[in-house]
């Protein structure tokens, strides 16, 4: 069994392993019931109780550890009759399902550069 360990204590001012070659991207994709792609049209607001916070940090990592490119998992809302729990957390009843996945992206240089003229 390996170990992950994490300071705790956050020094802003040194880059961490994983901030070292810039490739540490997340993309935040929002879908309508439609299928239709409103991204640019909303925000997105996680909230996360301590515990949460604590059950997903802890599911990401290992996740990371068995990344596959495509990889992914469903989480929906809890309800009277249905209560999941996956990734370390369960959706309050009001949220809308949440997708997880693995995807590879360029460094951040490929996103940020100008355009040659």
């Amino acid at each position: 069994m390996s170990e992950y360990i994490i300071n705790l204590v956050n020094d802003t001012d040194k880059e961490e392993a994983f901030e070292i070659t810039g490739n540490n991207i997340a993309e935040v994709n929002v879908i309508d019931k439609n299928g239709n792609d409103i991204t640019q049209n909303c925000r997105v607001q996680i909230t996360l109780s301590k515990n949460a916070l604590l059950g997903l940090g802890t599911e990401l990592i290992r996740l990371a550890h068995e990344y596959k490119d495509g990889k992914h998992f469903h989480i929906e809302p809890i309800s009277k009759g249905y209560v999941v729990q996956s990734m370390g957390i369960m959706l309050h009843p009001e949220s809308c399902e949440l997708i997880v996945g693995c995807g590879d992206y360029d460094s951040f240089t490929e996103y940020t550069k100008e355009e040659e003229l």
